[in-house]
């Protein structure tokens, strides 16, 4: 998490700074979660440090304002990154001499933390905690229409076919060219790059997903039937990584050395405008967004 927040939203709009939350001066039932869970969610980082791989990987303008405004942040907000950090402290617990757990890396002046590298298999792995869509995404799913294997058949007429017809159903399937591996594709490559730089060889990579609506029928209609998916990320060229991170540090160090906003986020950057209207814990900091300033 990128936090230099200050502090959290109560939902009557209210707010309370991380350092009356430490102090236990805060109302746990207005705010509706016990103060361990409110602990774990204001732990900070020092808006000084070093760009990090996940914040070069979201907009420069939204890490700038991350680091450079006070903000407060509704801990509903927080609730599935507070699972993910949970999730990985007890993965943390099975490290041996071959598997390196929560490794730091840096080069370039750019941070990263790999979640899991075995040195016997040279594999990467990182573990993420998201909802179907993402994952459906990411494994390329699709679907075609079959006959029912029942052999169940249409009772009536309808757009879905004729009376006494076979009754189709969904036949799900992986569709690999068709599979968005998004901004997790460049982070897990990058930290291969890392893991290179530092004298490790990585042969292979894959993203564990956890679903966190899996065996939900939202899940089921994505053609998603586990709880659990592990996917192979392929290679991204070296020079194509270098190119991209490279470019992202020194626009943002740049805007944090002369105090000059940069350009708004890009739509890739914005899920297409989705990002400002409802997920970005700045849009409300945002001269472009809330129109104190033009694009």
């Amino acid at each position: 998490m990128i936090v230099p927040a200050v502090g959290f939203v109560y939902p009557d709009g209210k707010t309370v700074s991380f350092e009356d939350v430490k102090k236990g001066k805060v109302d746990i039932i207005k705010m509706g979660m016990s103060l361990p869970t409110l602990l774990e969610m204001s732990k900070e980082r020092d808006p000084n440090r070093k760009p990090s791989t996940t914040e070069l990987l979201i907009g420069t303008c939204e890490a700038f304002l991350k680091r450079t405004e006070d903000y407060y942040i509704d801990p509903q907000d927080r609730a599935f990154s507070l699972a993910g950090t949970m999730h990985h402290a007890r993965l943390e617990q099975h490290e041996d001499e071959n598997l390196l757990l929560e490794k730091q890396l840096e080069e370039f002046d750019i941070t990263g933390i790999a979640d899991l590298y075995d040195k016997e298999s040279k594999v990467l792995l990182d573990y993420k905690n998201t909802g179907s869509y993402k994952c459906a995404q990411l494994l390329g799913m699709k679907h075609q229409l079959v006959s029912d294997p029942s052999g169940a058949r249409y009772k009536s007429s309808g757009k879905w076919g004729k009376k006494g017809s076979s009754k189709k159903v969904k036949q799900w399937y992986r569709d690999e060219s068709s599979a968005d591996f998004g901004d997790w594709g460049w982070q897990l490559n990058w930290y291969r790059y890392l893991l290179n730089k530092a004298g490790y060889d990585v042969d292979s990579m894959y993203i564990q997903i956890t679903l966190r609506d899996g065996g939900l029928y939202v899940a089921r209609s994505r053609g998603l039937d586990k709880n659990i998916y592990l996917i192979e990320v392929p290679k991204y060229d070296d020079e194509v990584l270098e190119y991209k991170f490279l470019d992202a540090r020194d626009k943002l160090v740049k805007a944090l050395e002369t105090d000059n906003l940069p350009k708004k986020c890009t739509e890739e950057q914005t899920w297409n405008g989705r990002k400002c209207e409802s997920y970005c814990e700045v849009r409300h900091l945002c001269p472009y967004i809330n129109g104190s300033i033009n694009e």
